[in-house]
């Protein structure tokens, strides 16, 4: 989940997948800062969902606000995020959002079919569902950035 405020400020929150999936002991990505999610007032926000276990080897909420900061539109920065990850975990399964200072929103996805996300905005009468297609083979980085 993300949200930008009346004042602008931005807020991410993310769950975990429960305690049946548990293993004791285990500390899941959701706490681990840029893992399940991370924003940031003066860009913006992302989080993810997915398989935690890879998702805290790469941090892609964390690496998405950071291509945003390099002035990377939100749907590029996931793109980018989950490209880092497929590239070594090909099998893969999961989906990154992400949301600038300015509103703009992207997703992508990998390891399933379709993502839905739902949106809502100042001038939404109502939370609309968004669907953003997941590709077998996520473009590197070179080919997102041309």
């Amino acid at each position: 989940m993300l949200a930008i405020d009346s004042h602008g400020n931005i807020a991410g929150g993310t769950s975990t997948n429960g305690l049946n999936h548990k293993i004791p002991g285990r500390v899941g990505d959701s706490p681990i800062a840029g893992a399940g999610f991370y924003a940031d007032n003066t860009v913006g926000g992302a989080a993810a969902t997915g398989d935690g276990d890879v998702m805290m080897r790469f941090l892609p909420s964390y690496q998405s606000v950071e291509y945003m900061r390099q002035g990377v539109s939100p749907t590029k920065a996931a793109q980018m995020s989950i490209s880092r990850i497929v590239k070594y975990y090909p099998t893969f399964n999961g989906a990154v959002i992400s949301l600038n200072i300015k509103g703009e929103y992207g997703a992508a996805c990998h390891g399933m079919k379709r993502f839905p996300f739902s949106v809502r905005g100042k001038t939404m009468p109502k939370v609309e569902v968004k669907y953003v297609d997941c590709v077998d083979k996520i473009p590197g980085i070179e080919d997102i950035l041309g």
